[in-house]
């Protein structure tokens, strides 16, 4: 029965051992194709989920915070100037409260699972735009306050921070790839280990393999609530 050749090095071996040479160029012509390594890849499921998680969750706490940040200072200037006077303001500036409640509820919008509508690119970067009415105008003249219309959202490389922040990250990095955990203690580790993770989040996380199914089933019940109601937000900052 005849032998089978298995791979390159087994045919580099038996020319070197029968005193043959072979041109240089074959090597480039018969790359190596090594099978990753199941952990490798279990590694790089596990981060695309603390990814996307981490993402919609960054995105959506920074547009929250923003608009509780906005209602407080506009709350602020209404108790300076006092209920009765801003009463007066109101008729004065051709304000009803039905105006105001309607203003309010741009400022602070209260069907969060629809953000997604306000998400807009611009220069390369995430935002979320206010809809503001016309009536915003004059309630920013009579408080003296500029509402911003713009809300801008993290940087991916922020969120992977973020992400990395969390002692989860580098237990999960111990279990698949067996580094040691002191690593997050490392800056320069660290470091590295951002501008790799950032590279791989660019590469892969758009794959169709990361759908919202997958990452509902891979995840626990509280997380794939979140995937059910901010599919669509994920989508537009991912």
């Amino acid at each position: 029965m005849k032998k089978e050749i298995q791979n390159f090095e087994e045919l580099e071996s038996f020319l070197k051992k029968h005193n043959y040479t072979y041109p240089k160029i074959w090597k480039s012509k018969l790359k190596i194709v090594k099978r990753k390594d199941r952990n490798s890849s279990t590694w790089k499921d596990c981060r695309m989920s603390l990814y996307g998680s981490g993402r919609t969750s960054h995105c959506l706490i920074t547009i929250m915070k923003n608009m509780t940040a906005t209602g407080e200072k506009i709350n602020e200037k209404i108790e300076k100037i006092g209920a009765k006077k801003f009463l007066k303001l109101l008729s004065k500036y051709s304000l009803t409260i039905p105006m105001l409640i309607k203003i309010w509820r741009e400022v602070l919008k209260a069907d969060n699972t629809k953000y997604f509508n306000n998400i807009i690119k611009k220069g390369g970067k995430s935002y979320y735009k206010r809809q503001l009415i016309p009536e915003t105008l004059k309630l920013e003249d009579l408080l003296g306050l500029k509402i911003p219309l713009l809300i801008k959202l993290p940087k991916k490389k922020d969120t992977i921070i973020r992400v990395m922040e969390e002692k989860d990250y580098w237990d999960y990095r111990h279990i698949y790839l067996g580094k040691p955990k002191e690593d997050q203690n490392n800056i320069n580790i660290i470091r590295k280990e951002a501008q790799e993770y950032f590279k791989s989040v660019c590469t892969y996380i758009k794959q169709p393999k990361y759908s919202k199914n997958y990452f509902i089933s891979h995840s626990d019940q509280k997380s794939a609530e979140m995937w059910t109601k901010y599919w669509k937000l994920y989508l537009k900052v991912c």
